[in-house]
C-alpha cells in the first residue's frame, strides 16, 4: 500500500497592503503565499480598513464600533466617523481578490468604502477548504523552479482530469535543490506500508517540515487544483 504526501498552508494569517495609487484597490499582498493564487474571497475572514487621514468614506452600515470579528463582524450602536486612524470592518462577500489584490466596493454600495490616501486593508485568511490536502506518491509527477524562489510540484489531477494539480512553494533564493531533495525523501525514505507523510505542515504558524530542519527557507506554499480552481472553492 503506497504513502500519502500530506500539506498545509500558512491559515490562518493576517496580512496589510496599502491603497494601489488613488484606486479602489489594494496592491498585492505578500506574505501568505503566491499572489496569483489568492484569489477567492471566501478564503478571508475579516476586512479592516484603517483610515490614513480621515479622508475615507463608508457606506452608513459599516460606521459604527466593533464588538465582534469572527465569524463576521458585528457592531455596536455607537456611530464611529471615518477619522485618523479609525478601523473599519467590511464585509468580505461584498468585495473581489485576484492575483492577490483586494477591490472593495464603494461606499455608495451596501457594506463599501473608498479608500483615501495612505489607507491600508488588513484581511485575515481563515482556515477553511483546500488549507491541507494529500495525494498519493505515485500521483507526484516531478517539480520545476519558477524563479529563483519559488518552485512549482505538480501532481496528477485528484479528479481525473488531464490538467495538474500544482502546489507552489516559496522559499529562499537558490533552493531548488533543497525542495528537490525534500520531495525525495518524502517519496523514497519510507516503507510504502500506506502511511501519511508530512511534507510541508504551516499551519498557525508553525513551520513543520519533513525531517525538522528546513535548508529551503520554506515560507509558504498555495495550492492549485486543476480547473484553474484557487484557494478555498467554497
Amino acid at each position: 500500500m503506497e504513502n500519502y504526501l500530506y500539506f498545509r498552508k500558512l491559515r490562518p494569517v493576517t496580512a496589510t497592503a496599502a491603497r494601489d495609487g488613488s484606486n479602489n484597490y489594494t496592491v498585492a499582498f505578500s506574505g501568505v503565499g503566491v499572489a496569483a493564487n489568492l484569489d477567492n474571497i471566501n478564503e478571508i475572514a475579516s476586512i479592516a480598513v484603517t483610515s490614513a487621514g480621515g479622508a475615507g468614506t463608508g457606506h452608513a452600515d459599516i460606521l459604527f464600533e466593533t464588538t465582534g470579528v469572527l465569524p463576521a463582524p458585528t457592531y455596536s450602536t455607537t456611530a464611529l466617523p471615518v477619522a485618523t486612524g479609525s478601523v473599519h470592518y467590511l464585509d468580505p462577500a461584498g468585495q473581489a481578490l485576484a492575483n492577490g489584490v483586494l477591490t472593495l466596493d464603494a461606499h455608495s454600495t451596501t457594506g463599501g468604502y473608498t479608500l483615501a490616501a495612505s489607507d491600508t486593508v488588513t484581511i485575515t485568511f481563515k482556515q477553511g477548504l483546500e488549507t491541507s490536502f494529500m495525494y498519493p506518491v505515485s500521483a507526484f509527477k516531478g517539480l520545476v523552479a519558477t524563479d529563483t524562489n519559488t518552485t512549482s510540484l505538480h501532481f496528477a489531477s485528484i479528479l481525473g482530469d488531464s490538467t495538474d494539480d500544482v502546489v507552489t512553494i516559496e522559499h529562499a533564493a537558490g533552493k531548488f535543490e533543497d525542495v528537490c531533495k525534500l520531495m525525495n525523501d518524502a517519496c523514497n525514505a519510507f516503507p510504502q506500508d500506506g502511511r501519511l507523510i508530512s511534507v510541508i505542515d504551516l499551519g498557525f504558524g508553525e513551520t513543520t517540515i519533513l525531517g525538522g530542519a528546513n535548508p529551503a527557507s520554506i515560507t509558504s506554499i498555495e495550492y492549485a487544483p486543476e480547473g484553474t480552481v484557487a484557494g478555498m472553492a467554497t
